[in-house]
């Protein structure tokens, strides 16, 4: 656990290479996405560390990492989320950094870039939430129906009683386990039932992280502050790698094509990978050498040779 000084503790993983790396190899930080913890990429660590250094924590609020109140409020606490990042970021005495984020955790690595340009090298999306903007009052009901099941079902029922994404585990008390197994075999069958067990106690605690993500997001699907719209703040100087699950349930075409539209002179490359949303476990072995290229590519400038930025601007 990190202690970021006023009782405020990050949980942390640091995974070294068996030998020293090269001088301009950057090191990876990994952050997770919604409900998820840092070792929700326990199927990556050994691979991507075997040449440069990788860290992973739990998002405050998330997983074992310190639980308290984000402000009912989308920018508040968006505001929130980065300030601790960056806080463990200090603490942590990491200069500058390639950023990869999955799904939530890929939508704080822009907001991060953005307010913290100097200490990113690169940002590695991850099948990304909160993009897109959201559907207008007019064409929600229609929107609805692209996402999942289990989500339109929530919407429903919010507009009836409001409650934060996860209490269906902890109201069925002693079931909620069982119940979690029960409804996302997708996790078991990638990540272990021994994992989905740990991701459960972790939210089967009071929601802190969750409510944070509660107050920014849209009909689940969206965010109230999508990053598109904002996009071109990230300076030109880091480059943007997606990679994206060809049959996920977020559909991020229209995000490759804004982010390119709206970023002309920055480095931009999109992948897909044959699998769902948790592409990292589901595919594993592809996702890693995915990013184990981009890395080695950010590495030796070729991202800033594509285009034309330079870094210490």
């Amino acid at each position: 656990m990190l202690d970021l000084g006023d009782g405020t503790c990050i949980r942390t993983f640091i995974f070294k290479p068996s030998e020293q790396p090269a001088p301009q190899t950057c090191p990876l930080v990994m952050m997770h996405g919604f409900g998820a913890t840092s070792l929700c990429y326990h199927k990556n660590f050994g691979a991507l560390c075997a040449d440069r250094t990788v860290i992973s924590f739990d998002l405050p609020g998330f997983g074992r990492s310190s639980r308290f109140d984000f402000t009912p409020d989308a920018e508040a606490a968006e505001e929130e989320f980065v300030k601790t990042i960056e806080r463990w970021r200090e603490a942590m005495e990491i200069e500058q950094f390639i950023l990869l984020g999955h799904s939530f955790g890929a939508f704080l690595a822009c907001c991060y870039g953005i307010k913290h340009p100097s200490h990113v090298h690169h940002i590695v999306l991850v099948d990304p939430w909160g993009f897109a903007e959201g559907p207008t009052s007019e064409n929600a009901d229609t929107a609805l129906m692209e996402l999942p099941d289990g989500i339109r079902m929530a919407v429903k029922i919010n507009k009836v009683f409001t409650f934060y994404p996860l209490t269906p585990i902890r109201v069925a008390g002693p079931l909620g386990l069982s119940l979690l197994h029960r409804t996302r075999q997708d996790l078991v069958r990638y990540l272990g039932e021994s994992f989905v067990t740990y991701l459960y106690h972790c939210n089967a605690q009071t929601p802190s992280g969750e409510a944070g993500y509660y107050h920014m997001q849209y009909l689940y699907g969206w965010a109230k502050c999508p990053i598109l719209p904002r996009i071109d703040q990230l300076r030109d100087s880091i480059g943007i790698t997606l990679i994206k699950g060809s049959h996920s349930w977020l559909d991020n075409e229209h995000t490759i094509d804004h982010i390119q539209l709206k970023r002309p002179a920055a480095y931009f490359a999109s992948h897909t990978v044959h699998a769902g949303h948790h592409l990292y476990a589901e595919k594993n072995i592809s996702f890693n050498i995915l990013v184990k290229s981009t890395c080695v590519i950010i590495d030796d400038g070729g991202d800033l040779a594509t285009s034309g930025a330079d870094r210490s601007e």
